[in-house]
């Protein structure tokens, strides 16, 4: 150990060096290396530079082959350095970690021949004890599966999962893939790609260990790639490619550092060597690493090309003759079966001679491939009965007799029938050994049944709420404005009562107990209590949207103005009124005034007869951010409640009021017009008289001369008139003068009575008031 830089740490006898430990010592000296140092490890094909590569990249001391003299085996067992420098493209001027690299022998080497036992132990080991395994391989090699040592890794992987598996879940190993001599026509990325598919397709062959059935490669390894240029055509490339390779291991915080945490095994210098012969013993002991005798490897190589001859003349024959029979399940059947069959009396007839448990395992095997094949087939067969099944079911629920037989009876008899027909079909399937299981198709088809008849059951619901919609919702509306345009001081009494003898009579007939219902459809009691709460709350939204659009300013006016009508206008049988005296019409208005005013405040507050607010027991509003907002502000910064029993707010009372006080004005000052107007009425005897009595002074107007020059004077002016086309101006200017008369004539008697009515009104409202008060 003092004259090599390097110990063989595992002979060729498969012998673990047992003064290992003294060498570590010897490597570090009297410094406490702790965690502080990494354990590299090369794998690849014999004679392919792996110990060139790492006496280049770390500055070791491993023997090397001579091409020059002879291609033979140099390095014999795994051979153990310890180095602290690494080859790099800069210079690192910090302390670098010390890193022991194992050199282990070649694969594939003609010294061992068959006997790949070695090989295959020794690259266990260098996984199992590694942080970085260095994959040395040419770019040749990539694309094959013996010389690339496939194979190789996957006996390893599989027994790695075995051994190692289930005890270091967190701990990973870089596999690092360094491929030699690329010249560049090849993209690296392509190689990568390429080697990655192989392992990842080699993971998912792998028969794992229970515990790791759903583990994924990379949860033990990653993967990176490096490429090298020829050593002999490109010596400065390659030295130059060496030390890039390099800088990856130096770099500490890059992205392309190799030494991650998760490789470390986090154990000491003298722990790890203690773990090495550990691992080293139990996979040395280990039986499942014996290697399979040439005639399995022959069996299985056979097996393998015969079962991919018969399957693919079996797919050739399928393409062309399946197609035409997908829509018919007795040929199709028969003819799937009779196509297997060959396929496999094919397989029996040439592989049968092979070792029994490889060609029965292979023929398992495509058995299960010709029944993945025909899969495709037999679902679209499958949907296509589905389909039709549905469709048949459909017509026959929604063509039936809908006054002899029920839904939920129609219903159930499809179902059954369709079940029936379906499963039948699938056991035609399984009995010939076309499918291997028809659990999977079962249940796929009982989901998609069960969600097809939630929705022809959602349809039905549908229109039968629909239905009573139609019914309920103008029924509603009408009832309601009747009673609100017509109101009483119990009209909120009314519209409750109305409102839930309307729905109990469009609900009746599905009524089974006391608000307890059944729409006949296959629901259950929950279900169908949340229908009935879906049409209660929409009859309550009816009710509030009915209410608060009728109820509108003018509307409650108009009803304000009707009511003051009825009294005011006409006597207790309905004939209109008369009117004779002031004092008449002043008690008639202060009455109707009082009988119109009594249902404002029921109009304006949605209370019963014992003065208790209507909530409706459904939510009817929006809720927003979690929270029912009864308040809210509109644009004009007026507060207005949500709450259904709130009408009218206090200045839109205001304003029904003041609209109301000025259009029975209008009406009460109409009615002392007519009284004036009979009272100035001039009987036609009157005018007689007047010319009995006034016919002496008519003869003395007649006679004087004033009158003479008078009707001269207008007779010329006539005469100008007519002679020259002037009436329209004349008539123009005269009707000009009379309308700017009456016009003048009219304000002043409208300001006359006016004043005289709002003082009136004024003593009125004070009496009405004192009235209240005595009364309450």
């Amino acid at each position: 150990m003092t004259d090599r830089s390097a110990i063989q740490l595992i002979d060729e006898e498969k012998d673990f060096h047992q003064r290992a430990l003294e060498y570590f010592q010897q490597c570090i000296g009297d410094r406490d290396v702790g965690l502080d140092y990494h354990v590299i490890s090369v794998f690849g094909s014999q004679s392919s530079g792996k110990s060139t590569l790492l006496n280049i990249l770390f500055g070791t001391n491993f023997d090397t082959m001579d091409a020059q003299v002879k291609r033979q085996q140099t390095t014999k067992g795994i051979w153990l350095a310890h180095t602290k420098e690494v080859n790099t493209t800069i210079e690192v001027n910090r302390d670098r970690p010390d890193i022991f690299v194992l050199d282990v022998e070649g694969s594939d080497g003609s010294e061992r021949g068959e006997d790949q036992d070695f090989e295959r132990k020794a690259a266990l080991f260098a996984i199992a004890v590694s942080e970085v395994l260095i994959v040395n391989m040419w770019e040749q090699q990539i694309g094959l599966y013996q010389g690339n040592n496939m194979a190789l890794l996957k006996t390893v992987f599989e027994v790695n999962l075995s051994l190692f598996g289930k005890n270091d879940n967190d701990h990973k190993v870089l596999l690092l893939f360094v491929i030699r001599d690329h010249v560049g026509v090849t993209p690296l990325s392509s190689l990568s790609d390429s080697v990655t598919r192989e392992l990842e397709k080699i993971w998912s062959e792998l028969s794992k260990p229970p515990g790791c059935e759903d583990s994924s490669l990379y949860d033990f390894f990653d993967l990176k790639f490096v490429g090298l240029a020829h050593k002999l055509l490109q010596a400065e490339k390659f030295i130059q490619n060496v030390k890039k390779l390099g800088d990856s291991f130096v770099l500490k915080g890059t992205e392309n550092y190799y030494f991650k945490p998760q490789y470390h095994h986090r154990l000491p210098l003298d722990g790890w060597t203690m773990y090495a012969e550990n691992c080293w013993d139990q996979i040395e002991h280990n039986k499942d690493l014996d290697l399979p005798t040439q005639q399995i490897l022959v069996a299985r190589f056979k097996t393998e090309e015969i079962s991919n001859e018969a399957l693919e003349e079996f797919i050739k024959k399928y393409d062309e003759s399946v197609a035409p029979l997908k829509g018919s399940l007795g040929p199709l059947t028969s003819k799937l079966a009779a196509l297997k069959e060959e396929c496999l009396a094919k397989y029996d007839e040439q592989a049968s001679r092979y070792a029994t448990n490889v060609y029965m395992e292979k023929r398992e095997s495509l058995s299960a491939k010709l029944n993945s094949h025909m899969l495709g087939t037999i679902n679209e067969f499958l949907e296509t009965l589905t389909e039709e099944l549905w469709e048949n079911l459909k017509l026959s629920i929604f063509s039936r007799d809908k006054t002899t037989t029920s839904f939920i009876e129609s219903l159930d008899k499809g179902k059954i029938k369709v079940e029936s027909e379906f499963n039948e079909s699938v056991r035609s399937f399984k009995n010939l050994g076309l499918i291997t299981s028809d659990e999977e198709i079962s249940l796929n088809f009982s989901n998609d049944f069960e969600e097809r008849m939630k929705q022809i059951r959602d349809t039905e619901l549908k229109a039968k709420i629909n239905y009573i919609r139609k019914n309920l919702i103008p029924e509603l509306k009408d009832h309601i404005i009747h009673l609100l345009s017509h109101p009483s001081k119990k009209v909120w009494d009314d519209v409750l009562d109305d409102f839930e003898s309307t729905i109990q009579r469009n609900l009746s007939p599905y009524q089974v107990s006391n608000n307890k219902f059944d729409f006949e459809i296959g629901l259950s009691d929950d279900e169908n209590a949340n229908v009935y709460k879906s049409i209660r709350i929409l009859a309550w939204r009816t009710l509030d949207t009915t209410v608060h659009d009728y109820l509108k300013i003018d509307t409650i006016v108009s009803i304000l103005r009707d009511r003051f009508e009825d009294v005011f206008r006409y006597d207790t049988e309905g004939s209109p009124r008369l009117w004779k005296t002031e004092e008449e019409i002043d008690g008639a208005f202060r009455i109707a005034k009082e009988h119109a005013l009594e249902v404002f405040e029921v109009l304006s507050l949605a209370v019963t007869s014992e003065n208790v607010e209507i909530i409706p027991d459904m939510p009817i509003d929006e809720v927003e951010n979690g929270e029912n907002n009864e308040i809210y502000q509109d644009n004009e910064g007026v507060f207005h409640s949500r709450r259904f029993a709130h009408i009218l707010t206090e200045l839109q009372k205001e304003n029904v009021l003041d609209q109301f006080r000025r259009q029975i004005n209008i009406t009460v000052l109409d009615s002392k017009r007519s009284i004036i107007t009979t009272r100035t009425h001039i009987p036609p005897w009157i005018y007689i008289l007047l010319a009995v009595l006034g016919w002496n002074e008519f003869v003395a107007v007649i006679r004087n001369p004033l009158f003479v020059t008078l009707t001269l004077i207008f007779g010329a002016a006539f005469f100008v008139i007519h002679k020259f086309g002037l009436w329209g101006a004349v008539v123009g200017v005269v009707q000009s003068t009379i309308g700017e008369t009456r016009a003048v004539i009219k304000d002043k008697l409208r300001k006359f009575v006016s004043e005289d009515n709002e003082v009136k009104e004024s003593f009125e409202m004070e009496d009405f008031s004192k009235k209240e008060q005595k009364e309450e």
